[in-house]
């Protein structure tokens, strides 16, 4: 028995397997076999057999050479010419055969020859064209099927310079609103036959869908998979796919998607940006500029929650400031978040509310207490704490300018900067008074308890009789 009598392929359970993956999808198998040849025209007609289940489908066109090989319209997995060329759609040499098992008769002529498929089997014709083929099918098709196969073809992205018309429509070229080149997973012919995974760069275009249609990913104008981005994406080299070329592994998706979010950072619009996929997509991206667009256009003004400092969270929040908290990305975005400095910590832009000594640790300069003006300070201050703050904090006064406060609180020490403020002056000193001993019991200045806190000691000072 010879190696070529091995198999043999029963039609109609083939036929059961073509119709899994979608009649409509095996109309495109002709197109994109016309554009991956010389052509610059392509004719598509189907139309329904007027009382019966049957469609007629003929795909027409230009191409110089014709059918390369007629035997790969009835060869299943015959290698293809086109595994070496990755920027040619075709793969397993098994779209015309799905489509032929569910036609009742077909035929395709063309400059090598014509080819005729019947209920009684293939036949050959030496018949052929000048140049161009012609395949025509009569294919078992609902009518619904029919409308979802033109609008598939009709939702084509033609190559530049390949007028292609479908029933008397001329498919319009498509201008992408961002393309680029990216470094892809692609497929090429493995050393021992088949395919082998490798990455190469090749350009990428980003599409707004029109008129309703589903965001697809696209194989050089040819639709393969829906996609959780916003848009249409063409990828202009083959797209890693399952052999019944209707799936997209969710790795090269998640790739893809970084790759397109660094594409259209700039024309991304605030809606577009609030979609998942770009969460995803922040995982992978690389380009730090990309990333903080999208990030200002996903969050707007904002800075990333600090445990530590939640006035500077506050104080934030009050400027129209969103504040990120971690759980709003996954580890792998915030490393990128990190990695391209897209977002800063809260008190990083506004103040903590603490007071913060020079970094060089000098020791701040006292208060010459023997001035009557100071000792007048001290005696108020001092009765200050002790009546109206109900307090024992000890008192220290400094005469610092290198210091930035006027005063400040910390565990049970109340400290006035005297070159800071004018400690000559009774409101003045109230005024930093109430603040500091508010503090012996409230940390943070924005919350009601601090406010709280600052109104109970104003209201009793006038349990203070002494005065500056």
């Amino acid at each position: 028995m010879s190696a070529q009598n091995w198999f043999t392929v029963d039609r109609k359970g083939l036929a059961g397997i073509a119709r899994r993956h979608g009649v409509g999808r095996l109309v495109l198998e002709p197109i994109q076999n016309a554009w991956d040849e010389d052509v610059n025209q392509v004719s598509v007609t189907l139309e329904p057999v007027p009382n019966k289940h049957l469609a007629k489908l003929v795909v027409t066109d230009n191409s110089p050479d014709g059918f390369r090989d007629l035997a790969d319209a009835y060869t299943l997995y015959k290698e293809s010419y086109k595994l070496d060329d990755p920027s040619k759609r075709g793969r397993f040499n098994m779209g015309e055969k799905l489509l032929l098992s569910i036609a009742k008769e077909a035929s395709i002529k063309s400059t090598t020859g014509t080819i005729l498929f019947s209920e009684k089997g293939r036949r050959h014709s030496s018949k052929a064209t000048v140049k161009g083929s012609v395949l025509t099918a009569l294919i078992s098709m609902t009518r619904d099927e029919i409308s979802e196969a033109l609008d598939l073809a009709k939702s084509l992205i033609p190559p530049h310079g390949v007028t292609t018309v479908v029933n008397g429509h001329t498919l319009e070229g498509r201008t992408p609103f961002a393309s680029a080149t990216a470094t892809l997973p692609t497929e090429i012919r493995g050393e021992e036959g088949g395919f082998r995974r490798t990455r190469r760069q090749t350009t990428v275009n980003v599409y707004r869908p029109v008129g309703g249609e589903v965001p697809s990913l696209y194989e050089m104008g040819i639709p393969v998979d829906t996609v959780e981005m916003p848009y249409h994406v063409e990828v202009m080299q083959k797209v890693p796919l399952s052999m019944d070329r209707t799936s997209v592994g969710q790795g090269f998706l998640n790739t893809l998607e970084a790759r397109v979010a660094e594409i259209s950072a700039t024309e991304l619009t605030r809606e577009e940006a609030q979609g998942g996929w770009l969460g995803t997509a922040l995982e992978k991206m690389e380009d730090s500029e990309a990333v903080r667009e999208v990030l200002k256009k996903r969050v707007g003004k904002a800075v990333t929650f600090n445990p530590s400092s939640p006035e500077s969270n506050k104080r934030a929040i009050d400027a129209g400031y969103a504040v990120i908290h971690g759980r709003q990305f996954s580890k792998a975005a915030w490393e990128t978040i990190r990695s391209a400095n897209a977002l800063v910590p809260s008190s990083s832009k506004f103040d903590d509310g603490r007071v913060h000594f020079s970094p060089d640790g000098y020791s701040p300069t006292l208060a010459d207490e023997s001035n009557p003006s100071v000792q007048k300070l001290r005696a108020y201050a001092e009765k200050f704490i002790s009546v109206v703050a109900k307090s024992g904090a000890h008192l220290e006064i400094q005469n610092e300018r290198r210091a930035k406060y006027a005063g400040h609180c910390g565990g049970n020490r109340v400290t006035l900067n005297i070159a800071r403020f004018s400690y000559k002056t009774q409101q003045s000193v109230d005024e930093l008074l109430i603040h500091e001993c508010a503090h012996l019991k409230v940390s943070d200045h924005l919350t009601s308890a601090f406010y709280d806190e600052c109104c109970r000691l104003g209201a009793r000072i006038r349990n203070v009789e002494a005065t500056l």
